[in-house]
């Protein structure tokens, strides 16, 4: 007999869901603090949720599932972030809103896997990882939009470039991401007179940055702690009242990335 799908936890009352018993309630209120105050200034949920497992479902179509169940995001926008952890299973996974795959792409959904929440859960922090994703998602989507696809790019040229590497070119690739990081140092290390972006900073900074960040990102094996690169934000938007608004019948266009530690 074919196995029965895992059932869905029902929507909560805000955006943590802690079925896995991950948090001790004093991080889940923190934690649940957080989101509430970036949806209702930014109008672009996160909601994080932990399940003890996802059976016999696979964690992308558990996610998926559970994306459309709860409606996360505005359903004008799509524009909303799950973060799925499935304890047990030593499973997670990133799933977006299809509105925000430009901003959040497979690649970066992949590296914030893998840089900011897997370290920390192998070390069995599991508090540290799950806020490290949290604020790794938060500090890309506080970036200008244009400067959020710049990231997103930067990301995806870093896996070419790692696997170009993959494939016996490391010296030279060093060597071009050491001449890349003089350019930008000396081009933009004088007060860049570049254009300034309504909300970020110089044109020129913004370039540096994100080189520099995919530069360093590949010298150390795609590793980083991250941080952002200067103020944004997509403007617009926000739950309203006291209750939680991230649940506004979003759905997700299957995109993101899943990791395991």
């Amino acid at each position: 007999m074919p196995a029965a799908a895992q059932e869905l936890p029902p929507r909560p009352a805000g955006p943590v869901y802690d079925g896995a018993d991950i948090l001790s309630p004093a991080d889940e209120t923190a934690l649940d603090q957080k989101l509430r105050s970036w949806t209702e200034r930014s109008g672009r949920p996160i909601v994080v949720a932990t399940v003890p497992t996802t059976g016999d479902e696979t964690i992308e179509m558990y996610a998926a599932n559970l994306y459309e169940k709860w409606g996360i995001g505005p359903a004008d926008t799509d524009q909303g972030v799950l973060l799925l952890v499935a304890k047990n299973d030593r499973k997670m996974r990133i799933e977006v809103g299809y509105g925000l795959t430009p901003y959040i792409t497979d690649i970066l959904s992949g590296r914030i896997i893998r840089n900011d929440i897997s370290p920390r859960f192998k070390a069995g922090d599991f508090v540290g990882g799950i806020n490290a994703g949290v604020d790794a998602l938060i500090t890309q989507l506080s970036r200008a939009p244009e400067d959020a696809r710049a990231v997103a790019q930067a990301a995806e040229q870093a896996q070419a470039q790692e696997r170009e590497s993959g494939k016996g070119g490391a010296f030279v690739s060093a060597i071009f991401w050491i001449v890349m990081i003089l350019v930008f140092v000396f081009m933009f290390g004088r007060g860049g007179r570049g254009r300034r972006y309504r909300r970020g900073g110089t044109a020129g900074a913004i370039a540096r940055d994100v080189v520099l960040w995919s530069a360093l990102s590949h010298m150390s094996g795609g590793r980083h702690d991250g941080g952002g690169f200067g103020g944004g934000g997509f403007g617009g938007g926000g739950g309203g009242g006291g209750g939680f608004g991230g649940f506004g019948g979003g759905i997700s266009g299957g995109g993101g990335a899943s990791g395991g530690w």
